[in-house]
């Protein structure tokens, strides 16, 4: 396994394709009539995954993309006061990670700080009234919240100071409870992590800001999946009626890492007609699962390389080819360069092609 220009480029653009479907999935209209959570999970994962793994393995096979992988060798390679300007981005995206690593880093420091301040100005609420299975984390009352709220590395409940009927609190609890208990919380932070390792990556803040609706949709379907349609139909009045309760679109999400309300009415819109159709209790077909998993695994089978003209030759070699080379010294002060079977003169061992191909001395 190794990491090469080329495994990146061709990492950038499958994903940059997969999330222009991930999010086309989740935002036109009526799409929810196709698709299933379960797919969109796998797409995610894959989404991840090849993101974190941007490599080459030993099955890849590379194959010679000399109009599309030229130009961009090219690029990476020009020197700008002697150097590089793959190496003058490398530590471009360095310096942006550290950045991005250090406000992440503060961000959460303030989350813990705002969870300390709404403890310290909170009422523990008694539960004695609700469901069992819902008497299961702290759950607490505080004025300075304008929607439910939930931590969920606190695995602790925090309600605003609103009259909510029975129906509708224990709803609340447990799509709150199901946020928990599936740790969005830590699947929230893998994908900040992602943000911050691609933070020039304009895609990756799409995709991270589709997660929360596909979240939500998952934490519904947890939350709703034993339910009778009559109880359904309740859980989607609920949250109409809490949306409608929440006067003030407050920027709760500050305080928290998930909620029930902390979204556009377009969103909790989609919600409720992908309820309403119960495509939610559907599952995809495994085969097509299958196909999904295994796309990413025959997407890194190839890999486009740049190419470049063999000297006195037609023939064009991949970057790989280049490297798997080496070049001899003939005695008439002449150079060969050799790949497997092949072999050509080449004028100038010192060129860009070949400056890191070994030179060996001839016979």
């Amino acid at each position: 396994m190794q990491l090469t220009l080329s495994s990146l480029f061709i990492t950038i653009i499958f994903t940059a394709i997969l999330i222009l479907i991930f999010n086309a999935l989740l935002t036109c209209k009526k799409s929810y009539i196709f698709f299933r959570t379960d797919f969109l999970s796998v797409l995610a994962i894959i989404i991840v995954l090849r993101l974190l793994f941007p490599i080459e393995f030993k099955f890849t096979q590379s194959i010679a993309a000399a109009p599309i992988m030229n130009p961009f060798y090219n690029i990476m390679h020009y020197k700008f006061h002697s150097f590089e300007i793959y190496n003058l981005l490398l530590l471009i995206w360095v310096i942006g990670i550290i950045i991005k690593s250090i406000e992440y880093i503060f961000s959460i420091s303030q989350s813990n700080n705002n969870y300390k301040l709404l403890i310290s100005n909170s009422v523990k609420l008694e539960t004695n009234d609700l469901d069992a299975e819902l008497d299961i984390f702290p759950i607490f009352s505080s004025k300075f919240l304008y929607v439910p709220t939930v931590f969920t590395t606190k695995k602790s409940i925090f309600l605003p100071v609103t009259l909510y009927t029975k129906s509708e609190l224990n709803n609340i609890l447990r799509h709150e409870i199901s946020h928990i208990q599936h740790h969005d919380g830590l699947i929230k932070h893998i994908i900040n992590f992602v943000v911050i390792l691609y933070w020039w990556n304009p895609f990756v803040y799409i995709f991270r800001n589709q997660i929360h609706l596909l979240l939500e949709m998952c934490a519904d379907y947890k939350s709703t999946k034993n339910f009778n349609e009559k109880e359904n139909n309740q859980y989607i009045r609920d949250l109409i009626n809490i949306q409608k309760k929440t006067t003030i679109y407050n920027q709760a999400h500050k305080y928290s890492n998930s909620n029930i309300i902390d979204e556009s009415i377009k969103v909790l819109e989609y919600r409720i007609n992908y309820m309403i159709e119960n495509k939610y209790k559907k599952k995809t077909n495994k085969l097509l699962l299958a196909t999904l998993i295994l796309f990413p695994f025959l997407t890194n089978s190839i890999i486009l390389e740049p190419s470049f003209p063999a000297p006195d030759e037609h023939e064009l070699l991949s970057e790989k080819d280049l490297k798997n080379g080496y070049i001899t010294v003939n005695k008439d002060g002449t150079y060969t360069f050799h790949v497997g079977k092949f072999k050509g003169i080449i004028n100038n061992p010192k060129s860009k092609e070949f400056k890191d191909i070994p030179i060996i001395k001839g016979e």
